[in-house]
């Protein structure tokens, strides 16, 4: 199995011809943290036989309770590209899975006169939780959290923050090139430490237990680097780098995953 192919499997291997729904509660924060806005919506995954064709659909609740609804179709033989899976809703991004419960949906490149980030995918069971970091003209405009479960709608976004994570973890670092080629280490002994992983970030403890270090504003021609992560349980803690070079191009995305090692 090639790079494409295992990243193809590993994003869509849980979809069948039978209908998986994500009923999603998603809230926008101000970089202040604010509530900018609140509203539901839902993410519905479907497949041919063969699963090489992805049928997706959303359907946005309005404020005056009508509903809009956006459909795609994401074929392997168009969409399953060397650097990731392209989405007809963009073009400058990917979908990329590291084959443990996290994926991403990722900027292949910042360009300041048009909207980059990501959404990164944390998946436990029937739950996930995504996190978009979104910036426009180079200025963080949002931090956006989604709260999905497969068999209702959340019914509210839990308040409790990270606020240390003691002990000794083992540590598995897995890490994706831009040609989606995968190497993977293992550790023992590891401590977390939420720190600022550059100079030009900053740090938002977010509710649902998720952290953010990345840059308020991005400087052209300088390194970018984003970090978001979720603490799963009291055993659990994982995180998503994101790398970008000084010419703006997505250089390396690295995952970690952290579990106590008693």
């Amino acid at each position: 199995m090639n790079n494409q192919e295992r990243n193809w499997l590993n994003l869509f291997e849980q979809y069948t011809t039978e209908p998986t729904t994500w009923h999603a509660l998603t809230t926008a924060y101000s970089p202040e943290l604010e509530i900018i806005r609140s509203r539901q919506f839902t993410r519905a995954f479907t497949t041919n036989s063969d699963r090489s064709i992805i049928y997706h659909k959303n359907t946005y609740v309005l404020p005056d309770n009508q509903t809009k609804e956006q459909t795609w179709e994401i074929k392997q033989q168009e969409c399953n590209l060397s650097d990731g899976v392209f989405h007809p809703d963009s073009e400058n991004m990917r979908a990329i899975s590291f084959g443990n419960d996290t994926s991403i949906w990722v900027s292949k490149q910042f360009i300041k006169d048009k909207m980059f980030g990501s959404e990164v995918f944390f998946e436990q069971e029937d739950w996930r939780y995504s996190i978009i970091p979104v910036y426009e003209g180079g200025e963080l405009n949002r931090i956006v959290l989604i709260k999905e479960n497969k068999q209702e709608f959340p019914s509210k976004v839990d308040d409790t923050k990270i606020t240390e994570l003691l002990g000794k973890w083992e540590l598995t670092k897995t890490q994706i090139k831009p040609d989606l080629a995968m190497s993977m280490e293992n550790f023992t002994e590891q401590e977390i430490k939420l720190d600022s992983i550059s100079e030009d970030n900053q740090q938002w403890f977010l509710p649902e237990q998720v952290f953010v270090c990345l840059p308020q504003t991005i400087i052209e021609g300088k390194k970018i680097i984003i970090l978001v992560g979720k603490q799963i349980s009291n055993n659990s803690y994982k995180q998503i780098q994101v790398q970008y070079d000084v010419t703006g191009n997505l250089t390396n995305l690295v995952s970690e995953v952290y579990q106590l090692d008693k």
